[in-house]
């Protein structure tokens, strides 16, 4: 009896101690890293602003290849990603929960092997010496959990693996920039366009919000063509009118081309006729270069365009993860 009070009195004590430490111990943890990337600032965003993008640098990935993820109304505020693998990976979901111009925050839920919460965020700036990344990890420790914090540098556990995430991100960034050829190497093709009416959804969208635009807008045209019975004379495509630098926005159709025809409560703009193309292989954000080889070549040729530019998806990116194998079709339509 004797030893157990002793044992039952060491215990106590030790739970006092902890409480006690958990008073003055902090509560939140904070990490970060940061790299400096040689690309476009479009191109290194394409890599931050959706999960599909950051899974190509995720530290965690190859951890277990074998994992299992799921990617839902990726790109947009609500999208979610979840991931289930071997014990270095675990269980758990991650929630974009907010995103601005430049940077994405996200919620992350850890379900396995222990359950925990915490704030993810990725910040991209442009600087003289290249577009700078910052990757941070934010986390809030109840009392008197946040004892732990005092026995254990989270800083020094995680961040290597941040480091890693950002030399990754610099590394595939860089060299897929380095791959999407000059402006004098892209094929400029003088077609006959075979005339389309484009049924979708036209507004003037900021550069931010374009993804979900697309994303909703080519399921609402893609349901509303179906329904109809109208037979689609290519894939989903961006149909622009105006791109507007100084206030990163765009006046744009996202939709559907058809042979003929008309939806109610939905836009449509028919085109056709003489037209230069690019046959563009790449990432999204690459396809400015694209955009500029053409204007240049208008220029030098003394050729006139209409003023609208045109984007056609050919290339599922669901179904194919080599952003290098994407096609865009890029068409400007010419004045006669």
């Amino acid at each position: 009896m004797k030893i157990i009070k002793i044992l039952g009195g060491i215990i106590a004590a030790l739970v006092f101690i902890l409480l006690i430490l958990g008073l003055i111990a902090p509560s939140h943890t904070h990490v970060d890293r940061s790299v400096t990337i040689n690309a476009p600032y479009d191109h290194v965003w394409s890599y931050v602003n959706n999960f599909k993008g950051m899974d190509e640098w995720s530290p965690w990935t190859e951890l277990d290849p074998n994992q299992v993820t799921t990617f839902e109304n990726d790109g947009a505020v609500g999208a979610i990603y979840t991931w289930s693998g071997n014990d270095s990976v675990g269980k758990g979901e991650q929630t974009i929960t907010s995103m601005t111009d430049n940077e994405v925050v996200t919620h992350l839920h850890f379900i396995e092997p222990f359950d925990a919460e915490a704030d993810a965020t990725t910040t991209v700036l442009e600087t003289e010496e290249g577009i700078q990344v910052t990757w941070s990890y934010d986390a809030e420790a109840p009392y008197p959990m946040n004892v732990m914090n005092l026995f254990i540098d989270m800083n020094e556990m995680l961040g290597p693996d941040f480091q890693k995430g950002m030399d990754k991100l610099k590394l595939i960034a860089e060299e897929s920039a380095a791959a999407i050829v000059d402006e004098k190497s892209f094929d400029i093709q003088t077609i006959e366009l075979e005339t389309r009416t484009y049924i979708g959804v036209r507004k003037t969208i900021s550069w931010s919000e374009m993804q979900s635009f697309f994303t909703s807008s080519f399921g609402a045209a893609l349901e509303g063509v179906a329904s109809a019975g109208f037979e689609m004379t290519g894939m989903p495509t961006g149909v622009y009118f105006t791109w507007d630098e100084e206030n990163q926005q765009a006046d744009l159709l996202a939709g559907v081309p058809v042979k003929e025809g008309d939806l109610e409560g939905m836009d449509s703009e028919t085109i056709g006729g003489r037209s230069l193309l690019i046959e563009y292989y790449g990432p999204y954000a690459g396809t400015g270069d694209a955009h500029m080889a053409i204007e240049k070549y208008l220029k030098e040729k003394g050729i006139q365009s209409v003023g609208i530019a045109i984007e056609e998806y050919v290339t599922d990116p669901t179904t194919e993860p080599d952003t290098l194998q994407w096609l865009t079709k890029i068409y400007y339509p010419l004045t006669d």
